[in-house]
C-alpha cells in the first residue's frame, strides 16, 4: 500500500474508527467499557462489518461488469473530421490509439499525450514485389 488511493484509504479507515470508538464511548459507562466483549458484540461487530464488504464488493462487481461488458470501440482509421470519445481506438499511420478523454476534431494521434495513448505500435511498411521480379 503505496499509492495515493491507498493512503486515503487507510485515512478513511483510522477516521471511521475514530467515530465508531467515539460512538460506544458515549453509549456505554466506563464500568461496562472495562468488561470483555460478550460473543453477541463481537458477532454484531463482525456482521456490520461484513455487510459493508459485501455492499462496497457488489458495486465494484456491478462497475467491473459494466466495463467488460462494452469492450474496445474500435472506429477505423482516424478522421480529422471526426471528433472522438474516451475510449474510442482507431489507427493511424499504421498504429493503434486509443482516446484518453473527448478529442476535438483535428487532434491527430500522437500530437497531444494528454489526448492521445499509443496502444500497439505499427512497423516498418512492406514493399511488396511482383511475381517474376527480383529484388537485391
Amino acid at each position: 500500500m503505496t499509492g495515493k488511493g491507498d493512503d486515503e484509504q487507510l485515512a478513511f479507515i483510522a477516521a471511521r474508527a475514530e467515530e465508531i470508538r467515539t460512538g460506544l464511548d458515549s453509549n456505554f459507562t466506563e464500568v461496562q467499557l472495562e468488561r470483555p466483549l460478550s460473543r453477541r458484540m463481537v458477532h454484531a461487530l463482525i456482521a456490520a462489518t461484513t455487510a459493508a464488504t459485501a455492499a462496497k464488493l457488489k458495486a465494484l462487481s456491478a462497475r467491473v461488469e459494466a466495463l467488460e461488458e462494452s469492450g474496445i470501440k474500435y472506429l477505423g482509421n482516424y478522421q480529422r473530421a471526426n471528433s472522438y470519445w474516451k475510449g474510442d481506438t482507431v489507427t493511424h499511420s499504421g498504429s493503434l490509439w486509443v482516446a484518453l478523454k473527448a478529442v476535438a476534431e483535428g487532434a491527430t494521434p500522437g500530437s497531444d499525450p494528454a489526448c492521445w495513448q499509443l496502444a500497439a505500435k505499427g512497423g516498418k511498411p512492406v514493399k511488396r514485389t511482383t511475381a517474376g521480379s527480383t529484388s537485391t
